[in-house]
């Protein structure tokens, strides 16, 4: 048996990384596997909007200085209409090879983190009900034992680590959506450019701008839908896209970069999130629908999470008291994404032809506009009773621009 870790991290893409990268600065033996090679692409959400976290681990610049524009805009589609505002703050949107790669190269660059790519973790290494490491197996099939004193699953929504310790499941629904979506060169950009959502005969389509020139491209879709259109994936999306408002003319000749890729849908998820020798973080902990965009976010928040417990212990909280602190905190600030995330996509559905042909009425009639905005915010109070929390995010994201709750 090798030499000893305080922490292994199954997995090395953003929560696992970015978990090394702090640890790391604690000065704390940290190995980092992943049964990939990098840089390499993975399925993502890709918006990156709590840009503090990639501030705190210091590669924000460099992240930023591969040319991500700055998006500060976000515009929805309902048929041939759209409103479109600003955000409080900007969002980038990087390709995975990218922003993993970059989050690697600076755990690597740490004294105390040793990574190992094509590696993968073939068991847990039991003493009495206790994890105390892992078996490996090297690029050459070889197998070692490598011991430690915590082993944190970062591997994702089918998480061998979480399976191999029984981590329970709660709030649990199967895959809602699937999801398709490519990179795309040469897309027709906005004057200004927006995260752009069209919501469209119940289905939802989403533009990501990239790098300048590059933009992701994705949809959302019925169940049913999936199976035939990844038969011709290129063909099928293209066609569809182009029936969202304005995208047959701004894909005039656009190409697509690598492939669509496509899933039959997200599990949407908790798992407890540690136990006796082992914990668990980003999608191996919560999974949800990717449809609001927040996985990456939640993929960081759980990290720098964990990496608190972990210094508490330092600090001489015993390790129940602050791994129970971690799952706690983690479920308090996950909870309202979840259940927002739920209820958007299972309320999507259809419009009738009469309630698309009033919108599209209001929308262009600004006496419309001028009735409904001073009442908006008790309208939206009032039609939403089963999800009070759709309401607190709007007030509480107007307070960034001067909204007063107690006026």
């Amino acid at each position: 048996m090798e030499q000893r870790y305080d922490v292994i991290i199954v997995g090395a893409r953003v929560a696992g990384s970015s978990l090394a990268i702090q640890l790391g600065e604690m000065g704390k033996r940290v190995l980092l596997l992943d049964k990939a090679s990098f840089p390499s692409d993975t399925l993502s959400t890709h918006h990156m909007s709590h840009l503090e976290y990639l501030r705190k681990l210091g590669v924000l610049k460099e992240v930023e200085a591969s040319g991500l524009r700055k998006i500060s805009r976000m515009r929805t589609y309902i048929g041939s209409s759209f409103v479109e505002g600003p955000r409080a703050s900007y969002t980038i949107i990087p390709k995975r090879d990218l922003l993993d790669q970059i989050l690697l190269n600076r755990a690597n660059d740490l004294p105390t983190v040793s990574l190992r790519e094509n590696h993968s973790v073939r068991d847990l290494i039991w003493e009495r009900k206790q994890v105390k490491g892992v078996v490996v197996e090297d690029p050459a099939g070889r197998m070692k034992s490598i011991s430690c004193d915590l082993v944190v699953g970062a591997d994702g929504k089918h998480s061998n680590i979480a399976y191999w310790v029984k981590a329970e499941k709660y709030k649990q629904q199967n895959p809602l959506r699937p999801v398709l979506y490519g990179y795309y060169d040469g897309v027709k950009p906005l004057k200004e450019p927006a995260t752009e959502i069209f919501l469209h005969e119940g289905r939802i389509g989403f533009l990501f701008p990239m790098e300048e020139g590059r933009d992701c491209l994705g949809l959302e879709i019925y169940p049913e839908e999936f199976k035939q259109m990844m038969k011709s994936p290129k063909e099928s999306f293209e066609k569809m896209y182009r029936s969202l408002y304005g995208m047959d003319m701004r894909l005039e000749g656009a190409v697509l970069r690598g492939k669509i890729i496509g899933t039959p849908g997200m599990p949407n998820f908790f798992r407890k999130a540690y136990g006796d020798g082992w914990a668990l973080i980003g999608d191996a902990g919560h999974s949800k629908d990717p449809s609001t965009g927040l996985g990456i976010n939640d993929a960081f928040m759980q990290s720098f999470l964990l990496a608190e417990a972990i210094q508490l212990m330092d600090q001489g909280k015993s390790r129940g008291e602050a791994m129970e602190v971690f799952q706690q905190e983690r479920d308090r600030r996950l909870n309202p994404g979840h259940d927002l995330t739920l209820n958007y996509v299972q309320s999507l559905r259809k419009w009738t032809p009469n309630e698309m042909a009033l919108f599209q009425a209001m929308a262009a009639n600004p006496m419309v506009w001028n009735k409904l905005v001073p009442n908006l915010a008790e309208q939206l109070k009032r039609e939403s009773p089963d999800i009070p929390l759709l309401h607190q995010s709007i007030q509480l994201e107007a307070q960034s621009f001067g909204f007063n709750p107690e006026s």
